[in-house]
């Protein structure tokens, strides 16, 4: 009984804030970033969450795939092939300067090689899901740009993941299990739902009701498990140190993409509305940066600093992306 009660409590505080949100033209998923901060602080979460914790993060993992699986679906398989050239350009540049620039910069700070070098790898990764949910809404997905944003992010994630269950393994001699499944099994969902629309085309009569059903009742707790990993409190234990991450965070991305310039056939503003696209990370990097601090290789206050990075940098996307299609509705082509 006391499941029942918690799951539907967080299903009717995130539909809230997505009526709040439709009323304010807050884009959706800010609205449930925000539901699931506000369910994932600490007073509600010790009343809603805690009895029944490992349920609700079982669901944001569900959640997470559903999304991409979602995304896929509405993508255009024709635009992602022709964007191939440049998603792998764009991914090479937005992953390995940031993580170069992190990597750099916290071992000029005096942090270990294994701690550095895994922060820098937090820092080249971005959220697919997130970012296609906000593509969703605004019907980019299947745009030039919006194209170019997924394929380059999965291609990003798929070398982030990759470096990082390297260096785990090299420095703890550990494999990853659950979360490496989670993080690829949501690539897959992304390829799957690609599929689907492929063969099925617009004769899928019954699936937009399925999506309906996932989206009031799953996708939500994808959003409440990002925010059960923030506290508050982290904010004022080192502000410089968390200044550092962010600002090197998203330097780092930006950076990446605009050095991509000469090899690629993008303009200027086109390139930094990537730049803020692949800085929205997401839940993929709260899995690393909770799988590296459960297997030691992030001390209490830096993992909590990643934290609030993943978060900030996934919260202001959309903010980003609205305001630049409403004083240019053609950038995305």
């Amino acid at each position: 009984m006391h499941l029942i009660i918690t799951l539907s409590l967080c299903i009717l505080i995130s539909y809230a804030f997505n009526l709040i949100g439709n009323k304010l033209k807050i884009s959706p998923v800010v609205s449930m970033i925000i539901a699931g901060l506000v369910i994932g602080s600490s007073a509600l979460k010790e009343i809603i969450i805690e009895p029944n914790i490992s349920y609700v993060l079982s669901l944001g993992d569900f959640g997470l795939l559903c999304l991409m699986l979602f995304a896929g679906m509405e993508s255009s398989w024709s635009m992602l092939y022709k964007e191939k050239k440049d998603s792998v350009i764009i991914a090479v540049f937005a992953t390995f300067i940031p993580l170069l620039l992190g990597l750099f910069t916290f071992l000029l700070m005096g942090f270990p090689l294994s701690t550095s070098l895994i922060v820098g790898i937090c820092m080249c990764i971005t959220a697919e899901a997130t970012k296609a949910k906000e593509l969703l809404e605004l019907k980019k997905l299947k745009t030039k740009i919006g194209s170019l944003l997924m394929g380059a992010g999965i291609l990003d994630d798929l070398i982030g993941i990759t470096l990082f269950i390297g260096s785990v393994y090299l420095f703890t001699n550990t494999l990853i299990t659950k979360e490496t499944i989670i993080i690829f099994g949501g690539i897959a969902a992304f390829l799957t739902g690609i599929f689907i629309q492929k063969v099925t085309g617009k004769k899928r009569y019954k699936i937009p009701y399925v999506e309906n059903f996932l989206f009031f009742f799953i996708v939500p707790f994808f959003f409440i498990s990002m925010g059960l990993y923030f506290n508050l409190i982290v904010l004022t234990l080192n502000p410089f140190l968390l200044a550092i991450i962010i600002i090197t965070a998203i330097s780092g991305k930006i950076l990446g993409v605009m050095l991509a310039r000469p090899f690629i056939k993008l303009h200027i503003k086109q390139l930094y509305l990537v730049g803020w696209g692949m800085n929205s990370r997401g839940a993929i990097e709260l899995v690393i940066v909770f799988t590296a601090f459960k297997v030691g290789l992030l001390d209490p206050i830096l993992y909590s600093g990643l934290v609030v990075m993943a978060l900030t940098t996934t919260f202001i996307f959309p903010f980003f992306i609205r305001r630049m299609i409403k004083k240019n509705p053609k950038i995305m082509n």
